[in-house]
C-alpha cells in the first residue's frame, strides 16, 4: 500500500482529499454559504502519515494547500495578511502533522488501547500545529505577545475542534471499513 505511489488507489484517495481541501480550504464562495466545512487539509495530512507514508504524498499535499491559498488570495480576492515569513513554519507545521500520522497503523479503532493511541496522537498533534502555526506568526509579524494568550483562549478551541470533527468522521469512517471491508486497501493495520 505505502511503496507505490503510482498506485491508483493511492492517486484517487489522494485525489479525494485535495478536492475535499479545494472545498473547505477556499475560505469562501466555494460552498453554498448554508454549508461551511472546516478545513481538510490537516485531516488529509494525518491520513497520508497513516496510511501512505511516503514524504512525497505529504509534499502534495502541503503544495495543494499552498496552490489553493495563492488562488484565493490572487482570485478572489481574500486577504493575505497571513502570507508572512510565518506561512513557511506553517508548512513545516503540516509536515509534523503527517509525520504524527505515521506513529497510527490505522485510524480504525479496534479496542480501548487503540481508540486511546489514536485519540491522544490526534490531540497532541492537532494541537501542537495549532500552536507552532500561531506562535510564528507571533514570532514573524507585528503580533504583540502580550495577545496571545487572549487568542488563544478564543482561538484555539474552535481551531483545533474543527479537525477534531473531521478526525472523528474519518476515525469513524475507517473503523467502520475495518469492520465490513468496504475497502480492503484502507484495512490493513499491520504495515
Amino acid at each position: 500500500m505505502t511503496n507505490n505511489i503510482k498506485n491508483p488507489k493511492t492517486i484517487f484517495a489522494m485525489s479525494i482529499m485535495v478536492i475535499l481541501m479545494i472545498l473547505t480550504r477556499g475560505h469562501s464562495n466555494w460552498l453554498p454559504s448554508l454549508v461551511h466545512l472546516p478545513d481538510f487539509t490537516i485531516p488529509a495530512l494525518f491520513i497520508a502519515g497513516v496510511y501512505f507514508r511516503d514524504w512525497r504524498v505529504a509534499v502534495f499535499i502541503i503544495v495543494s494547500a499552498v496552490m489553493i491559498d495563492n488562488y484565493v488570495i490572487f482570485y478572489q480576492g481574500v486577504s493575505a495578511n497571513c502570507i508572512t515569513p510565518a506561512y513557511s513554519v506553517l508548512l513545516m507545521a503540516y509536515y509534523l502533522v503527517f509525520l504524527s500520522g505515521r506513529f497510527l497503523n490505522s485510524l480504525a479503532i479496534t479496542n480501548l488501547n487503540s481508540f486511546l493511541k489514536i485519540t491522544g496522537v490526534i490531540i497532541i498533534a492537532t494541537a501542537l500545529e495549532w500552536f507552532v502555526a500561531t506562535g510564528s506568526y507571533y514570532a514573524f509579524t507585528n503580533a504583540t505577545w502580550a495577545n496571545f494568550p487572549n487568542y488563544a483562549i478564543r482561538w484555539a478551541p474552535a481551531e483545533i475542534s474543527a479537525v477534531l470533527q473531521w478526525m472523528g468522521v474519518s476515525v469513524i469512517l475507517f473503523s467502520v471499513n475495518y469492520r465490513f471491508n468496504f475497502i480492503p486497501f484502507f484495512r490493513k493495520i499491520d504495515l
